[in-house]
């Protein structure tokens, strides 16, 4: 089984587990954690897709072993499954017929309609039918492909999911004339945090293990952002302007009108992340304005060309009927 570090929480907790392949020396602008769900029968392929991907500067951790539902394991991977930026199912005849993929499986598909974050990408390895849960999903075929090409086509996927899209300019009005109105120039201000939801907090589940002192607690935003700006601010958020030895990378997430910090406690907050949550948000507001600056700019281009060619076509209109008039 490949899973991405982010959720720490599950590995501190079960010292069974141990990463088998290294963190990446650096990683790209869009580096994802990946959690790879696959049957013992297809361990070397993904082993070896595990291994190219971490190459390419993703974060993977591979388990070894062989996992049972019941296990004392179950919890910690539903827990990194729910934390994880894509789950890649290996499809094939064993992994269809194991219980437990298929349950990996239907965690991350909950997890992916639950929230934003997660996606879900299948790779088909043999001519096999997909499981009903994947049937809607648009899957790479590897059949005849090698690891190494599997892994440079997930990369490119990744990206593809990863980097985030122009936000949409502000629909045009219609002006009493019928042409276009020009584009509001008041756009809204910056997303600020604004308090802490208190009744939102959860508790900890204090049972006795590793980080289950822990909890969420989500933070109120000036208003709901866009997937634009919220893809930027965990973004910002797992690699911070700045930040302290307690920043836990992937433990992010914008929902609604929230960021929700999981995986931490108040007085944390108080002490370390909310200076390293407002670095993050202000960064997270610049980019956007660049993006949003430059599709206004575009918007502008588009409104000039269309006027000018309103006016030539008028022109020659005019021209065209004085000479009918002179016939």
């Amino acid at each position: 089984m490949v899973v991405g570090p982010r959720h720490y929480a599950a590995m501190e907790a079960n010292p069974r587990i141990e990463a088998q392949c290294p963190l990446p020396p650096h990683s790209p602008e869009l580096a994802a954690t990946v959690f790879a769900s696959y049957s013992h029968a297809d361990r070397e392929v993904a082993r070896r897709v595990a291994a190219r991907l971490t190459e390419l500067g993703h974060r993977v951790w591979i388990d070894e072993g062989e996992l049972r539902l019941g296990d004392s394991l179950v919890d910690a991977i539903a827990g990194a499954i729910a934390q994880v930026d894509f789950l890649v199912a290996f499809v094939s005849p064993a992994s269809a017929a194991s219980e437990w993929c298929q349950k990996e499986i239907s965690l991350a598909m909950t997890g992916e309609i639950g929230r934003e974050g997660i996606t879900v990408i299948p790779v088909r390895l043999d001519r096999v039918q997909m499981p009903v849960t994947l049937a809607d999903k648009l899957y790479l075929d590897a059949s005849g492909l090698t690891a190494h090409a599997i892994a440079d086509r997930l990369n490119r996927d990744i990206q593809r999911h990863l980097t985030p899209s122009s936000p949409l300019p502000p629909r045009r009005q219609r002006a009493n004339n019928g042409s276009p109105a020009s584009a509001p120039s008041n756009p809204l201000p910056p997303i600020q945090l604004v308090g802490i939801d208190e009744a939102a907090v959860t508790s900890p589940p204090n049972d006795g293990t590793r980080g289950s002192a822990l909890y969420t607690v989500p933070f109120i935003l000036s208003r709901q952002p866009d997937s634009t700006w919220a893809q930027l601010m965990v973004k910002n958020w797992d690699r911070p302007p700045s930040f302290t030895t307690m920043h836990r990378p992937g433990n992010g997430r914008v929902q609604g009108d929230r960021f929700v910090l999981t995986g931490t406690t108040i007085e944390e907050v108080e002490r370390y992340h909310l200076e390293t949550i407002q670095l993050a948000l202000q960064e997270t507001n610049r980019q956007y304005e660049e993006i949003a600056a430059r599709s206004r700019a575009e918007q502008t281009r588009q409104e000039a060309s269309e006027a000018e060619h309103a006016a030539n076509v008028t022109d020659v209109l005019d021209r065209l009927q004085d000479r009918f008039r002179s016939q």
